[in-house]
């Protein structure tokens, strides 16, 4: 897969803090920071970024961020991504991210031009692509994607990826997809340079992982040979829903 990324609203606790200052925890090739009105420049590992403030990944780059509130961001190349004073929201503009939020963070929402897709103590990974297409995976947790000024979501489970057309009117039901072929895979997942996430989330991924080893030795998960890339063109290694449709992908994101 390409870039990947997407993301839905939720109501946070109002004790819980806003997303006011990140880290940069890690910085590969072109990385670049836009402080509110301040000249862009290049990002440095351990510089601080306050709110209002773009980041932007070039060709083959990726940078992390760890927020105030020890929320991971972690954004794949030609990635364009923002957040502001005040709440707990983020716009992916473009490209793909990484968003693990702790359980005791208070959840935060992950806005694009089209979706938005809200989260709370979840490990979930989104790609956007204006025009094309939209990817939203969760690793571990449930999130909810909804489409921008509707009041009805739908719910992605742990192992369960959306994938649609940005102008979509309606949001498809989930399709299964290996995850643990996703986190051997992914650079955003951990085969890169950021290394594994934090222990728990780490701990709850594998159940994941468990879980659909089950459901392949009972015969509800049954290789379909399938991966969707890009737009949703398919070609090799896949899963299903023993019963249900075979358009179930493995996904990759770069």
């Amino acid at each position: 897969m390409k870039n990947f990324i997407p993301l839905l609203a939720l109501l946070v606790p109002a004790a819980a803090d806003t997303l006011r200052t990140a880290n940069v925890t890690a910085a590969v090739n072109e990385v670049q920071v836009y402080p509110g009105s301040s000249n862009p420049h290049s990002a440095a590992v351990g510089e601080k970024v306050a709110t209002p403030s773009s980041v932007q990944t070039g060709r083959q780059s990726r940078t992390e961020l760890t927020f105030n509130d020890s929320t991971i961001t972690r954004l794949g190349q030609n990635s364009v991504f923002s957040f502001r004073e005040g709440g707990r929201n983020v716009e992916l503009k473009q490209g793909s991210v990484l968003l693990q939020v702790p359980k005791n963070a208070g959840g935060a929402t992950i806005r694009t031009a089209t979706v938005t897709a809200a989260i709370t103590g979840t490990t979930v990974m989104f790609e956007y692509n204006s025009g094309k297409w939209i990817k939203l995976l969760t690793l571990e947790g449930t999130q909810h994607l909804s489409i921008n000024g509707s009041k009805t979501s739908v719910a992605v489970p742990a192992g369960k990826m959306i994938i649609m057309h940005p102008n979509a009117k309606v949001i498809p039901e989930p399709v299964t997809i290996d995850i643990a072929k996703l986190v051997a895979t992914s650079p955003l997942a951990g085969n890169g340079p950021f290394g594994p996430l934090p222990p728990r989330a780490m701990e709850l991924i594998a159940e994941t992982i468990h879980e659909q080893l089950d459901a392949k030795r009972r015969g509800d998960l049954i290789p379909t040979n399938e991966v969707i890339s890009g737009a949703g063109e398919r070609n090799s290694r896949g899963i299903r829903d023993s019963g249900q449709d075979n358009r179930s992908p493995v996904g990759r994101i770069k």
